[in-house]
This record gives C-alpha cells, sequence and structure tokens, in this order.
C-alpha cells in the first residue's frame, strides 16, 4: 500500500484496517505487559487465540472490547460512534 494511504483508514479494506489496529494494540501491550502470555492472562483470553489476534487482526468484537478494556482504551472504543461527527444529510 502507498505510504501516504498506509494510515488512512478510508482508503483501507477491512483486512488491512484490522492488521493494522492489532499493531497498535501490540505496541500498547509491548509497553505494559511485555508479553502475549502475560497480557492473554491478565484478560482473561486464550493465548493462541490472541497471539492470532496480533498476528492478523481477526478476533471477535467482544473479545476486541475485552483488549480494549486489558489496555484501559474502552474510552476511546466508546468514542467510535460518537454523534459529535458532522451528519450527511440525504
Amino acid at each position: 500500500m502507498d505510504d501516504d494511504l498506509k494510515n488512512n483508514y478510508e482508503f483501507m479494506t477491512s483486512s488491512e484496517i484490522a492488521k493494522s489496529l492489532a499493531l497498535k494494540v501490540k505496541a500498547i501491550r509491548k509497553k505494559r505487559f511485555k508479553t502475549q502470555k502475560l497480557f492473554a492472562e491478565h484478560i482473561g483470553m486464550n493465548f493462541n487465540m490472541y497471539a492470532r489476534f496480533e498476528q492478523t487482526g481477526q478476533i471477535s468484537f467482544p473479545e476486541f472490547i475485552n483488549i480494549a478494556k486489558g489496555l484501559d482504551r474502552i474510552e476511546e472504543v466508546s468514542l467510535l460512534f460518537s454523534e459529535n461527527k458532522d451528519l450527511i444529510q440525504w
């Protein structure tokens, strides 16, 4: 993917967005928990499931919420669909 579009979710596929989010989670997790195993235990998730998420970005939405909660980032998830965004009038 072109570097100019690399961080623009508007032009990314769903799989690319999932992988990008997983990489962001991984960076945060490494600062606080060091290992995938410690973090998976912290959030009560199967280690293999969590490891697969970091590699592929694939995980269920409820499990993604558990990850966000485990990283103290649930407030960011709650802002995903805030009504402060400009509404398009059709």
